[in-house]
């Protein structure tokens, strides 16, 4: 509650996580129920600086891929007191662009094959994926949703297509 607002930046509707005026920082916003299946979450985020960068990103069937501010990284994880089950790769970012986040799982057998790409909202779409998670205990369903950890603004829009979506 009163932790998302939708305002209105350079003429279009975006989804604004503020800093938390009182307790944690840290918030997901779910866009389903948590028996979802088969889709593709993707959306575009900005974040921006007041005495440092944010955390923010994408979840899908329990997974989160989060574009970590300070310290430059894209993180793909099961879940966030398992930090075990985390895979990071370098990814310098800038504040006030817009990125485009995709988060993909695969399922093979019994494992979940979990892609995540981030790419500046004015280039094309890499075809190769940014990072890739194998786990051998996969989430078979999960609520798509949208996570922030921010001592500032991040803003979620919608991509050139006009959409925020999970297909």
């Amino acid at each position: 509650a009163n932790k998302f607002s939708v305002q209105t930046k350079n003429g279009n509707k975006v989804l604004v996580k503020p800093p938390a005026t009182v307790g944690l920082n840290r918030s997901d916003l779910y866009l389903g129920g948590g028996n979802a299946q088969g889709y593709t979450m993707q959306a575009d985020l900005l974040g921006t600086k007041k005495r440092q960068l944010p955390d923010m990103g994408l979840t899908a069937y329990r997974y989160t891929l989060d574009l970590m501010g300070v310290s430059q990284r894209l993180q793909l994880r099961t879940w966030g007191a398992e930090l075990l089950e985390a895979k990071n790769v370098e990814f310098k970012w800038e504040q006030d662009v817009w990125y485009t986040m995709k988060l993909q799982v695969d399922f093979k057998g019994s494992k979940a094959i979990v892609h995540g790409k981030v790419w500046p909202r004015a280039e094309k779409e890499p075809e190769a994926w940014t990072i890739t998670l194998e786990d051998d205990l996969p989430n078979f369903e999960g609520s798509p949703g949208l996570y922030g950890y921010s001592p500032s603004d991040i803003y979620f829009g919608k991509g050139a297509d006009k959409k925020l979506y999970w297909v």
